[in-house]
């Protein structure tokens, strides 16, 4: 059958958006992801809850530590150092659960998010292959059903971390930034599982645009998705953002798409709409987006099967 994705007209679609939310903390283990199952629950929306399963070593970048320290909590500042690295797997096997009881699709966000962000996209293989043996074991220790995902923080990535994504463990990756699902190629290294790539700006990238304040962000939001793709939008929420101190605001996200007639749902849901076998494959670039200095993987230009 002709996949959905290149068949649905834009004029006749309803708004699509899918909903990922990413643990970089303890704190947001323990309070954004609590909170925002509840906000969830509310709204009857399932979404996709990306678990770190390392430790927290907030304090080993003391600069990002000290300028996060509202959401993170100021005793981040020390993990690490001067306090024990909070496990986050260990803290995080409960709430796992608790997704999936709530009807959630539950990936995985890495080992240390700080780690990862900051390490990754040059990272020698050794370490990548280390990393993801010790993701798979730690996922293990953990059980249940297999990660729906893996997504990367700061949508960072590596060619052997390609390599590493198996559809045995995998069924999609989240790891870089673009406008509709496909198969991701690094350096010659093609990745055998589809990639969802994030579509729309975060509230941290918005409220550095002009004119755009807590008080309105979700507005210039809600603008940005208006722009209908034919896999839908993907929203980033970070529990340690939306989920605590800006909690509001994705209640009034989720009141506006919902009222507009469209679905709020997981990644993976999109997945089961598409024939994979005619995803095509895109080269992974690296660029910034408005409201950020940091380099992003991204998705860039087609090439052969």
């Amino acid at each position: 059958a002709t996949p959905e994705i290149y068949t649905l007209s834009l004029h006749d679609a309803l708004p699509i958006f899918a909903l990922r939310v990413e643990i970089g903390s303890l704190r947001g283990l323990r309070e954004g992801v609590p909170n925002l199952m509840r906000l969830f629950s509310e709204f009857q929306v399932r979404a996709t809850f990306l678990f770190p399963l390392g430790c927290d070593y907030a304090g080993r970048s003391p600069l990002s530590a000290w300028r996060a320290r509202r959401r993170q909590g100021l005793a981040a500042l020390a993990y690490g150092t001067l306090l024990a690295a909070p496990e986050l797997g260990r803290e995080g096997a409960a709430l796992i659960s608790a997704a999936r009881d709530n009807g959630h699709e539950v990936g995985l966000f890495g080992l240390s998010p700080q780690q990862w962000a900051h390490r990754l996209a040059h990272a020698d293989t050794d370490w990548i292959h280390q990393q993801c043996a010790d993701l798979w074991s730690a996922y293990l220790d953990i059980g249940g059903v297999a990660p729906a995902a893996l997504a990367t923080p700061d949508w960072q990535v590596h060619p052997a971390l390609l390599g590493e994504l198996s559809p045995a463990r995998y069924r999609f990756s989240s790891m870089t930034r673009g406008r509709l699902p496909y198969y991701p190629v690094l350096q010659g290294v093609r990745s055998a599982v589809p990639e969802i790539p994030t579509t729309l700006p975060t509230v941290d990238e918005m409220l550095r645009q002009p004119g755009v304040t807590a008080g309105n962000v979700h507005e210039f939001l809600y603008a940005e998705s208006r722009h209908l793709l034919p896999a839908g939008h993907v929203y980033a929420a970070s529990a340690e953002r939306e989920g605590i101190e800006m909690l509001s605001l994705m209640e009034k996200l989720l009141v506006m798409w919902k009222g507009q007639d469209g679905s709020v749902r997981a990644l993976g849901d999109a997945i089961r709409e598409i024939d994979l076998s005619t995803l095509p494959h895109h080269q992974v670039g690296w660029g910034k987006v408005d409201g950020s200095d940091r380099h992003m993987a991204m998705q860039s230009v087609a090439v052969p099967a």
